[in-house]
């Protein structure tokens, strides 16, 4: 082994060291997304109009899909991070802006899918990749 590579090695392994380091497992289950057809009428109050929310009966524990722009989407899956097999919920005295769990009270913002100040756990919503392609929604 060379001593450019022995360097990239310990590099690397402190690297991964440092990330096992933090104490936080962020691995939510999660589920498959698809494709959706944004013309169908299950789909299509979120067609192109910004700042509207739908949930979709896929993913773990469900998908919010929220319009941020026209054409462009964030898809988080609804279980919640911390206790992983419940389903979090809207928040009602948001607006529904945030989603709670009805076990660990931790809450999460529907825009960016992070844990709001004083959530039980430091992980974040899963996300899941969403592309727009027409009118048809891909979620993977």
């Amino acid at each position: 082994m060379t001593r450019h590579s022995t360097t990239a090695a310990l590099l690397l392994l402190a690297a991964l060291l440092a990330a096992g380091c933090k104490g936080e497992r962020c691995d939510t289950p999660f589920g498959e997304g698809g494709e959706l057809d944004l013309l169908q009428p299950d789909f299509f109050g979120i067609y192109n109009t910004p700042g509207a929310t739908l949930a979709v009966n896929r993913g773990h524990k469900g998908i919010l899909v929220h319009c941020v722009n026209l054409g462009e989407y964030v898809a988080f899956d609804c279980a919640c991070p911390v206790c992983h097999d419940v389903r979090l919920l809207p928040d009602d005295n948001t607006a529904a802006t945030l989603l709670a769990c009805p076990v660990c009270s931790s809450s999460y913002d529907l825009f960016f899918g992070s844990p709001m100040p004083g959530s039980a756990g430091p992980c974040p919503l899963y996300q899941y990749e969403a592309r727009c392609m027409g009118h048809t929604l891909i979620i993977y």
